[in-house]
């Protein structure tokens, strides 16, 4: 009986293997298989991301794969496996949690191919670094807490003793810590006698919805500040906390946000009216995406070594700058 099922095992097995040799020879014989993993594709930055990524893909003749997995870790490592299955010769993924960054950086190493994280950096089970796509998380932080100490001043708010800042964390994801605290850092340098009593740590999940629920909250637990400042990991984050402040009855002008990334900067500034979000780093994800696929084809055509990081850099979009940039960013 064992006997019997190990041969029905064994020949699923051969079949298996002969229709993945099959699909394998049907290929074109110079095309390329890369694969694309990101954690949340409904997202306007990752659906411009891998957006870009597809379209420099066909630049190059690249068959690009491409799986959103809705932060979902097993799916991240099953996704994986099946790219791998499938004969990819690189991925660039964009990990649900970093922790899966020994995990994803064994598994390249073991079936040969090349991997690039985008947006979130991961580490080898020995500390190093795999070949990264992004932004430097600390600096773009360091740049909004600049520009909200900026605003802070010329709004003469440093002779208030009711201002507070809700530093809106999604206190799971490294990055956006790292962000949070590039942020706070550049503000209270810029900004010496501001009281640190006053900062507020806001927990949420990444999504809008999320930081509108918990900024509302903390609205109602603060009634005493009548001035806040907000920043986050993302637009999303801010934008959540100032539509908070709007439903609670603040006026614009007593709200101090900028966000990352310029998701949604449209949101923001399309319908021309006062608004607390006073601007966003905006990075261009497409480049991002497409830059990935760019470095990866190097390192498989032609054997370029896969450089340890590659900086995207950010613009500051404010209402004023907005109309600059509309068409790029309300496309959608």
């Amino acid at each position: 009986m064992k006997n019997s099922l190990h041969q029905r095992l064994a020949g699923a097995l051969s079949l298996a293997g002969l229709a993945l040799a099959v699909a394998a020879g049907s290929a074109k014989a110079d095309e390329i298989k890369m694969g694309y993993i990101n954690k949340m594709g409904e997202h306007p930055w990752f659906v411009s991301e891998v957006g870009g990524a597809k379209s420099e893909a066909a630049k190059l003749g690249v068959a690009l794969m491409s799986q959103d997995v809705q932060f979902n870790a097993d799916l991240a490592l099953t996704t994986f496996d099946t790219m791998v299955g499938d004969g990819v010769k690189a991925i660039a993924i964009v990990v649900p949690d970093r922790a899966l960054g020994p995990v994803v950086a064994e598994k390249a190493q073991k079936a040969g191919i090349k991997l690039i994280a985008v947006d979130d950096d991961i580490y080898t089970s020995d500390k190093k670094m795999v070949p990264y796509v992004g932004m430097n998380a600390e600096n773009i932080g360091r740049q909004v807490g600049a520009e909200e100490a900026k605003i802070y001043k010329a709004q003469g708010w440093d002779k208030y003793k009711d201002v507070m800042i809700g530093s809106i964390e999604d206190q799971k994801a490294d990055t956006c810590m790292r962000r949070n605290r590039g942020a706070e850092a550049a503000f209270l340098e810029a900004t010496p006698n501001f009281d640190k009593k006053n900062i507020v740590r806001i927990p949420y999940d990444n999504h809008m919805e999320s930081a509108i629920t918990a900024v509302t909250t903390t609205l109602t637990a603060h009634p005493e500040a009548k001035h806040w400042i907000f920043y986050s990991c993302n637009d999303d984050g801010v934008l959540g906390a100032v539509r908070a402040t709007e439903n609670q009855g603040y006026s614009p002008d007593d709200v101090i946000g900028v966000g990352i990334d310029g998701s949604r900067a449209c949101d923001a500034f399309g319908a021309g009216k006062p608004t607390g979000f006073r601007g966003t780093m905006y990075i261009d994800s497409a480049k991002e995406g497409a830059e990935a696929i760019d470095l990866l084809y190097a390192s498989v055509k032609e054997n370029k070594p896969l450089p340890t990081t590659t900086y995207v850099s950010a613009d500051f979009i404010s209402a004023a700058s907005f109309p600059t940039y509309k068409d790029k960013l309300c496309h959608k």
